[in-house]
């Protein structure tokens, strides 16, 4: 069930001394009755616009799972950012940055069907849902317990491991473009932030990424501009 203040509905819970338990993000608030029932508030109208692409997140994942069997093979783990100690900072730079980078790798790696990939690029606002409907698979939930009106303690429940691992291949799939185009570059790599890689600008170097980007069939465009010198950034 959806309610509009959730916050009244928690004061009044703890007044009456009734059990339940509660957690909250940044976009919603989820409590749980002592009957099992849960009760959510949408904090963020333009997320609450967009619920619909947790359902067909989850039910996209759940066919591959039926017809591809749950041993995921991950790509190897790598960090979100790597900075190139070596780069010669007097260089002008660039960054050439992943079109809806998860979203368009869970499309790219079946996890997500064309349906889904299209409708959550229906709206500009989706942006966030988008990227909570893959970072949420399979992640560890901790709830607040209430007895009798009194926090008690705190209560995790542990996420379905393949679908974190799912989540996982979709983010170490990014970054392994990133790292391709690092090690093609050499020391015209300066660094890469998730899904953006920022570069000496070069026509050359432009070509070259662009072409290992696209070539997986992805999209990209200039997200930033920056110039390094004394060890200042402007961007």
């Amino acid at each position: 069930m959806i309610v509009n203040n959730i916050d009244k509905l928690f004061k009044n819970y703890i007044s009456l001394g009734k059990s339940f338990k509660i957690r909250k993000s940044a976009n919603y608030t989820e409590l749980v009755t002592s009957a099992g029932d849960k009760i959510y508030q949408n904090k963020n109208d333009k997320f609450k616009g967009g619920l619909f692409l947790f359902g067909m997140v989850k039910r996209d994942i759940k066919d591959y799972l039926y017809k591809n069997g749950k041993d995921i093979d991950v790509y190897e783990e790598l960090p979100v950012n790597y900075q190139n100690e070596n780069f010669d900072k007097t260089k002008k730079i660039i960054g050439i940055d992943i079109d809806n980078a998860y979203w368009s790798v869970a499309k790219l790696k079946k996890y997500i069907t064309l349906k889904t990939y299209r409708k959550g690029l229906e709206k500009k606002e989706y942006k966030t849902i988008r990227l909570s409907s893959l970072s949420s698979l399979g992640k560890e939930r901790v709830y607040n317990v209430y007895e009798n009106g009194e926090h008690t303690r705190d209560e995790s429940i542990n996420g379905d491991k393949t679908l974190r691992k799912i989540y996982n291949d979709i983010r170490y799939s990014t970054y392994g473009v990133m790292k391709e185009v690092a090690e093609e570059l050499g020391n015209d790599f300066e660094s890469w932030k998730t899904d953006c890689v920022f570069f000496n600008d070069t026509k050359e170097n432009r070509v070259i990424v662009t072409e290992i980007i696209e070539g997986y069939g992805l999209s990209c465009k200039i997200e930033h501009r920056k110039i390094v010198e004394n060890n200042k950034v402007e961007m």
